[in-house]
């Protein structure tokens, strides 16, 4: 009898679940009080970290552990930021680095909204979160609305009296020892939702 070959092709599938894939991506958020400052945030949610370990090379030799950092630059560049996450089940990581870019400058907001919605809500004047500036805030009629000195400039649109400012526009005075930070202008209130 002929001897046939038979030639099998065997195909095994392998399935590796979603969960054992690491991310080490992040944001980057610069729109924080102090312009040489610099949330990051890894891409998990908190209550994903239990799992892993958050190593954060900040790129100016400093370094943080955890999901999300809060970090102030102490001089104006770019740094090289580097996030390294490791399961601590089978010591897998991954290793994500971006390019963040910090500049010291001084904005003043043209328009605000503070309506409660968690969305452009407070007036914040940004600047590099050490040098005192005094800012007094005047209403149509040149009442004092709002008035602080501080390094850090930031106003919910509340009176003294704890009353909502008005839709409107209002003028600002920003005087400081430093020459850079001495600023008048105007800047609207907004209300998106009803409020007023």
């Amino acid at each position: 009898m002929p001897i046939r070959s038979v030639l099998f092709s065997l195909v095994i599938l392998i399935n590796i679940p979603a969960f054992s894939q690491i991310d080490s991506k992040f944001e980057i958020d610069t729109m924080s009080v102090s312009t040489l400052e610099v949330l990051l945030k890894s891409a998990y949610d908190i209550e994903d970290t239990l799992e892993y370990r958050f190593y954060w090379d900040l790129g100016d030799g400093n370094s943080e552990t955890g999901p999300a950092v809060l970090h102030s630059y102490e001089r104006p560049g770019s740094y090289f930021v580097t996030l390294t996450v490791t399961r601590k089940e089978d010591m897998l990581l991954s290793s994500h680095s971006e390019e963040v870019t910090v500049s010291e400058e001084f904005r003043v907001p043209n328009v605000f909204t503070p309506d409660g919605d968690g969305i452009n809500d407070l007036f914040i004047v940004k600047s590099d979160g050490v040098t005192p500036l005094s800012i007094t805030v005047f209403d149509r009629s040149g009442s004092v609305v709002f008035k602080k000195t501080a390094p850090v400039i930031s106003w919910d649109g509340r009176t003294p009296s704890g009353i909502l400012v008005r839709p409107g526009v209002y003028y600002y005075i920003i005087r400081s020892d430093a020459p850079i930070y001495n600023k008048t202008g105007f800047f609207h209130v907004f209300y998106d939702r009803g409020i007023r």
